[in-house]
């Protein structure tokens, strides 16, 4: 066998190898733990809900409210994402309100693809999130137009 052949099959064999042990450490990942935010709201926080944001053009809505929750600190977590589909012309905002008093709010218009994180203690209590996106759909002839939406009081305990 010739030695540049040689190598490519270590190498081949190496890569496989290498991808089966990858995919088995996913795999043994527990199923909560797969369900944290990905480093958004920070360590400790899973996700406890989502709720799309404006008309049901997209997969999701124009956006989706996702809502989560750290046991440990008693504090909840919001962002919003738009649709890949959705294209912002006037910005994205957010804001979460615990029914203890609490209030946390994400107002930069600016943003085109995420609002958030917003924070809130609610242990033992309510929380409300309001979300506002501006934009139109890909490929539409509709001119832009604001989707709002509020939860109303969600997750109580």
């Amino acid at each position: 066998m010739r030695p540049n052949h040689m190598k490519r099959i270590v190498r081949n064999t190496l890569a496989t190898i290498t991808g089966v042990v990858a995919v088995s450490a996913l795999a043994a990942v527990p199923a909560e733990a797969q369900t944290v935010s990905g480093g958004s709201c920070g360590a400790g926080y899973y996700q406890q809900d989502a709720y799309p944001l404006g008309d049901s053009q997209g997969a999701t809505g124009a956006g989706v409210i996702f809502l989560y929750y750290n046991s440990s600190t008693g504090k909840n977590c919001a962002i919003l994402r738009r649709d890949a589909n959705f294209l912002v012309s006037d910005g994205m905002d957010i804001s979460i309100d615990s029914s203890s008093g609490g209030t946390d709010v994400d107002g930069q218009r600016a943003y085109t693809t995420y609002a958030g994180p917003v924070y809130v203690s609610a242990r033992g209590a309510c929380v409300r999130i309001t979300a506002h996106i501006t934009g139109a759909w890909k490929n539409s002839a509709y001119l832009p137009k604001t989707h709002s939406e509020n939860t109303g009081w969600v997750h109580c305990g």
